[in-house]
């Protein structure tokens, strides 16, 4: 069974520590009110992330970098799926990076995602033991004390910044000259592109840095009185890397989600395909294909006409969840006593969609089997079909 929770109750550094001393394997997977995280640790360290933010894509690094054109990455995409290749041997077998530079970038686009958890005060986590990736990642093992270290220096400074500056979207301009010899080379290079047009993450795209050393030094300068702010730029400038008007980025998010056993979630990007993309054939071929692959994952379960379903948690701790229409509709169903074939049969809409609904709420600890050698029939609950 799933290890679920809260992190207002546990917060993320405390849950890091967990599994770093239980040396644990598996995936953790936080769902927040914008965006959902992925990390997957090997006995204990963190071995790879993944996200449903644009702006922890690999994409946006390559575009923001200049590595990459949107076009280009657009094409390295179709051609990863065809090859079946991770994007970053791809890179490397291109000559657009060296395996370094792969590496390099992994890293930095993993600790960025990590540290950023560090600020969430709100989120409903699961960890699912033992589970790894259906499809290969660029592996790495990093020791969780650096994230909890780290991330405990970046909040506190952050939290200053904060004051100063409300987000990375505004624009600092030189207001007083600067002597440059005083300056560290990353100082010199941040200054370099201060120009009263680019944002503090366009200036950490185009130095090829975090965003939170320039977040730093911005805030320092305006502190000493030789930079100052500007409102951000409106309208808001395209993401790098982030698809806009096109049907891959969902796709490739449904394929993260899927790779790291969220069905759910994939399957819930594959309606959105459908739903805003149903004049595009392409789009459409596409999903029905990473459909049939969940279809497959669904028939592993092979959960018995008589398994029953029971609730893993208290109702107290139950209404505290955060759940979908549809997820609360199941859970109302739930009495300890239907199968999984009947609670099914008293739902509306798609088999499929309410099969991984039960599925995900059993990830993550809401749901639990029970097998029975005996159906009892209620009132009101459908007969089984033999």
């Amino acid at each position: 069974m799933a290890v679920s929770g809260n992190l207002r109750t546990m917060p993320f550094p405390d849950l890091m520590q967990w599994i770093s001393a239980s040396r644990k394997t598996g995936t953790l997977v936080i769902k927040g009110q914008r965006y959902t995280k992925k990390i997957l640790f090997q006995g204990g360290l963190v071995s790879a992330v993944t996200s449903n933010n644009p702006r922890e894509h690999l994409g946006y690094y390559l575009v923001g970098w200049g590595v990459l054109t949107e076009d280009e990455l657009e094409h390295l995409l179709d051609r990863q799926k065809e090859l079946n290749v991770m994007l970053g041997e791809l890179l490397v077998q291109t000559g657009r990076l060296t395996r370094e530079q792969v590496d390099h970038l992994v890293r930095l686009k993993t600790e960025e995602t990590i540290y950023d958890l560090v600020y969430w005060n709100e989120g409903e986590f699961f960890f699912l033991d033992d589970v790894q990736p259906r499809r290969d990642f660029k592996e790495l093992q990093l020791p969780v004390d650096q994230f909890i270290l780290e991330g405990a220096r970046q909040l506190d400074e952050r939290r200053r910044i904060a004051a100063v500056i409300p987000d990375s979207g505004h624009i600092p301009r030189v207001t007083q000259a600067i002597d440059e010899t005083r300056l560290t080379p990353a100082g010199a290079a941040v200054l370099a592109q201060i120009d009263g047009v680019k944002s503090i993450e366009e200036i950490a795209l185009a130095c090829r840095m975090p965003e939170f050393p320039v977040l730093s030094f911005v805030h320092q300068g305006i502190q000493n009185g030789v930079f100052e702010l500007q409102p951000p730029a409106m309208p808001p400038r395209q993401i790098p890397g982030f698809f806009r008007s096109n049907w891959r980025d969902r796709l490739l998010e449904a394929e993260s989600s899927l790779a790291l056993g969220d069905a759910l979630e994939a399957y819930r990007k594959i309606l959105e395909v459908r739903e805003h993309y149903s004049n595009m054939p392409k789009a459409l071929a596409t999903a029905d294909e990473l459909e049939r692959e969940i279809v497959k994952e669904v028939e592993k379960l092979a959960i018995g006409p008589t398994t029953i379903l029971e609730l893993a948690l208290a109702p107290k701790d139950i209404v505290q969840l955060k759940c979908a229409p549809e997820e609360g509709f199941v859970l109302s169903r739930v009495n300890g006593r239907y199968t999984v074939t009947q609670i099914l049969a008293l739902l509306p809409g798609a088999k499929l969609y309410n099969q991984l609904i039960i599925h995900n709420l059993i990830q993550r600890g809401v749901l639990k089997l029970r097998e029975s050698q005996e159906i009892v029939r209620h009132p009101g609950a459908p007969r089984l079909r033999t």
